[in-house]
């Protein structure tokens, strides 16, 4: 394939203000596996990887030792993304198969995420791969307590990474992770090893191990969420915060029958329209009408994501798969929307589509 009709993979590092996100790609960009990876972060003096760099940084891009290409990002991140997909196809840079994009600390994911789904010109030269969202084990609750940006890095989060664990107690990091798997149960939490560092950011997301872990986790009462977690509302000690946190829930909508995919997608663009300001997530597997193999579902907001196709769905085996009866499953991240709420209006809307092609 021609390079200029590649299509990238990205993955976001997200995380607040000190929680580690340079000290883990710094990390990660050392090894032979992140060669053909092109790191795109903000502004060189605020990233931890000058002992990576090659001299002084006097250009906008840097080839580090091991082929990796560092890139600051200093005007608006379609047009940073576009010049560098321009200047591989020219071979003005090493051909990379991956991007790996380093938001600021304060940055949201959705605004990111807009441009990589909503513009037409990158979204045909990149796809999104995963958001990894790093975690201070030692500051989160004060900064979840004071900051909404901490609160939206850890929904949009399809992996979520714990620095600094070896620095806080053992009772506050277990409290901590309960905490994160209520607040985004559709995410896989890890503690930082050096050992798993670049399977963490390189990897894609849609592995076998990811969906097998998230059908694990969302099969459990109220969408994989542990029973002994403490309520949202009591996480932080913050007035307003609690309000924030009372408002949010993460839940899980099943379905028993495979979904026949124009009434589907039908429904969940009307439910987007009207409630996409207040759902922060959505993170699902379908079972399609007549379609044996799984499909991945993501939305963030108002924005989806291209649907993915896996071979089979996780953990069952050749024999299982002819013999089960899959579910599709659905986790939400949202303000201000009830579960109850959310599958009612899927079942009425089924409903009166059947009436009408009765009528007819």
């Amino acid at each position: 394939m021609s390079l200029a009709y590649d299509v990238i993979p990205v993955t976001i590092v997200t995380g607040f203000l000190g929680s580690g996100k340079s000290t883990l790609l710094a990390d990660v960009l050392t090894g032979d596996a992140a060669r053909d990876t092109a790191l795109l972060v903000n502004e060189f003096g605020e990233v931890g990887l000058d002992h990576l760099l090659i001299g002084e940084i006097q250009t906008q891009t840097v080839l580090l030792d091991n082929g990796c290409i560092c890139c600051a990002m200093r005007g608006e991140l379609k047009d940073a993304l576009t010049s560098l997909f321009s200047r591989r196809a020219r071979g003005e840079v090493p051909p990379f198969s991956r991007v790996v994009l380093e938001t600021t600390g304060l940055a949201t994911p959705a605004p990111i995420v807009a441009t990589l789904l909503g513009d037409r010109v990158v979204s045909s030269h990149y796809s999104i791969r995963a958001i990894v969202t790093v975690v201070d084990a030692v500051n989160a609750p004060q900064q979840r307590a004071a900051h909404p940006e901490w609160l939206a890095q850890v929904a949009a989060a399809d992996r979520i990474v714990l620095s600094k664990a070896d620095l806080a107690d053992t009772p506050a990091l277990e409290a901590l992770e309960r905490s994160l798997a209520q607040l985004n149960p559709a995410a896989r939490i890890a503690r930082r090893t050096h050992a798993d560092d670049a399977s963490i950011v390189l990897d894609p997301a849609a592995t076998a191990h990811d969906f097998a872990d998230f059908v694990r986790r969302t099969g459990a009462p109220r969408a994989g969420m542990r029973n002994d977690a403490p309520p949202l509302a009591r996480l932080d000690a913050a007035p307003a915060h609690r309000e924030r946190l009372a408002s949010l829930d993460a839940f899980c909508v099943e379905f028993d029958e495979p979904v026949e995919w124009a009434v589907f997608t039908l429904w969940f663009t009307m439910l987007l329209a009207r409630h996409g300001d207040g759902i922060l997530r959505v993170k699902g597997l379908l079972a399609l009408a007549g379609v044996p193999q799984p499909v991945v579902l993501h939305a963030v907001h108002h924005l989806v994501h291209p649907v993915l196709h896996l071979d089979a769905w996780p953990g069952q085996s050749g024999a299982e798969q002819s013999h089960a009866v899959p579910r599709s499953r659905l986790v939400f991240i949202a303000r201000g929307l009830a579960r109850d709420t959310v599958a009612d209006s899927y079942r009425r809307l089924c409903r009166h589509l059947q009436t009408a092609e009765t009528v007819r």
